[in-house]
């Protein structure tokens, strides 16, 4: 079967990682897959080529310019014979759904959702935000036949926020790569000999909590505790982050990496005494899954498709998001408790595998493609 997928850029984000793991993957399983891009950066790009994955960009640049895309894609469609659209995050969802409403495409379309993108504070509000949200409300119902959420949590967001019917959870996968990784950790952020060390993995945004995180190193370190911190991403909120840090008196204890290779961050990860995510929105919750394909103990909060992710108590440890108090205890806990530790990653490894696993989970996108490629031919659209 041939499937175009189109995503609005391959910059280093959650959607976009999870594409360099999928699309090969549905390939090997014997699909043909084009990954249509609307705009740069491109930094996932050559990750995607060098297995094989073909990428086209497309012509119209403007995030707005959405008839042009929606033409475009057509165009692409119909060249390329493709029997199945699938779409990522907002802009791309939006002209494939415009697209299809025009009669401009008579593949099937699918989206997926990846995050909680209306929740309150996750963007910001105003009448932009309004207007989206009418937009994709409008063009949404009849633009999919199939219309999917990497979580529970963002398959009831979006049909409460959207008025959606029938959004269908699938998870996210770990990658294959991470399955397969035997070798020792190496080349990561230097460590304190003897202290704790704690990795907080995620992009320097408000929707991750990395000042709920601070607030509650503050509390351990009063408490007379020694760590040593990696905040391992990059983001808007770096420089006030590194200001918060230096007026805590954090400096000494906290750094910040920037632009990490992924690679790079499964060892940073494997090094780790304990990962905490410490998000207050999250849409899955992919970092705190890699940690725990690793083996590694996870602290997390409980927003959004991380409870669907960790266990509590059992493959992870969970907290109410926002609640630094809660976090330091947490962290805390699992600083006095190694046996805890060590119960929580080898839990957290099988869980990964088993509800997880990259081959599985792209066998059941295919059957989702192959139903919606049936029902399409036969006329009979989900609603």
């Amino acid at each position: 079967m041939k499937v175009l997928h189109i995503i609005e850029s391959l910059g280093v984000g959650g959607a976009e990682t999870l594409l360099v793991n999928l699309l090969p993957e549905l390939q090997r399983q014997g699909d043909e897959v084009t990954l249509a891009v609307m705009r740069g950066p491109f930094d996932l790009r050559g990750a995607l080529e060098s297995q094989g994955v073909r990428v086209v960009v497309l012509g119209a640049r403007h995030r707005w310019n959405l008839l042009g895309a929606s033409r475009e894609l057509a165009a692409l469609v119909r060249s390329g014979e493709h029997a199945v659209v699938h779409a990522h995050l907002y802009f791309p969802a939006v002209a494939a759904a415009l697209s299809r409403r025009l009669g401009l495409s008579r593949a099937a379309h699918v989206v997926s959702f990846h995050n909680l993108a209306y929740a309150r504070g996750v963007n910001k509000a105003g009448a932009g935000l309004r207007w989206r949200k009418r937009l994709a409300a409008s063009l949404y119902p009849r633009g999919f036949d199939a219309k999917l959420a990497v979580s529970a949590a963002v398959a009831s967001h979006y049909q409460q926020e959207l008025g959606l019917r029938g959004v269908e959870v699938l998870h996210n996968p770990i990658p294959k790569t991470l399955s397969d990784r035997v070798r020792p950790a190496l080349d990561v952020p230097a460590r304190v000999q003897g202290v704790f060390s704690v990795l907080v993995p995620g992009r320097l945004v408000h929707e991750k909590g990395h000042a709920d995180f601070l607030q509650a190193l503050s509390q351990l370190r009063a408490e007379g505790r020694a760590l040593s911190v990696t905040f391992a991403g990059h983001g808007p909120l770096r420089d006030a982050l590194s200001q918060a840090i230096r007026d805590a008196g954090l400096g000494d204890a906290v750094t910040i990496t920037g632009v990490m290779p992924h690679e790079r961050l499964l060892d940073a990860m494997e090094a780790a005494d304990l990962v905490v995510v410490p998000s207050r929105f999250e849409g899955f919750g992919l970092t705190a899954l890699e940690a725990m394909a690793l083996g590694r103990p996870v602290v997390a909060t409980t927003a959004g498709g991380l409870p669907e992710v960790i266990d509590h108590g059992v493959s992870g440890w969970l907290v109410p998001p926002q609640d630094p108090t809660a976090l330091a205890q947490a962290i805390g806990r699992l600083m006095d408790d190694a046996p805890l530790r060590q119960r929580l990653g080898d839990a957290g490894r099988v869980r990964a595998q088993e509800r997880f696993s990259l081959p599985a989970l792209t066998a059941q996108l295919r059957e989702i493609y192959r139903r919606v490629v049936q029902a399409n031919a036969h006329g009979a659209r989900n609603p």
